[in-house]
């Protein structure tokens, strides 16, 4: 069985592993000789250092195969705290097993913990089997989400 446990910057190149492979996955890929990656790491760095991000990675037999990171943001119009899935990923060679399941229900739990009565995360309009994996897990579609390039 896979072990779900909060990520350290120890994880570094685990996390950068498997957000490349998400990048690849959803067309981000060729945005990536762009990456700084004495930018990337000090990101990273000040995201695990604060107690609004949490990063879990899934390890199977020693290895990284699934990550899930999201942040805890109060909103002043419902006065609740809300948890925002910014990235989910399982290992194309790990999918089928559970591990995106047992990553959402861990992060639910820290989410349940830290106050937060909500629990989103947006798709690529294109990505059905993501969308089918999140109403399994109970999510709901109740918005529409909008960006601008800048």
């Amino acid at each position: 069985m896979p072990e779900i446990k909060r990520a350290s910057i120890e994880d570094e190149q685990d996390i950068f592993n498997l957000v490349r492979e998400l990048a690849d996955a959803v067309g981000f890929a060729e945005q990536a000789p762009l990456i700084d990656m004495g930018i990337w790491s000090r990101t990273l760095e000040k995201m695990l250092s604060s107690p609004d991000w949490v990063f879990l990675l899934a390890r199977e037999n020693g290895e990284a195969v699934g990550l899930l990171i999201f942040f805890i943001r109060p909103t002043l119009a419902s006065g609740l705290n809300r948890a925002t899935i910014t990235e989910m990923v399982v290992s194309e060679r790990a999918r089928g097993k559970g591990i995106g399941r047992r990553l959402v229900e861990e992060a639910k739990r820290i989410a349940l913990e830290k106050g937060c009565t909500i629990f989103d995360v947006s798709t690529e309009l294109d990505n059905a089997g993501a969308e089918g994996f999140y109403t399994r897990m109970g999510f709901t579609r109740r918005r529409h989400y909008y960006e601008a390039q800048l």
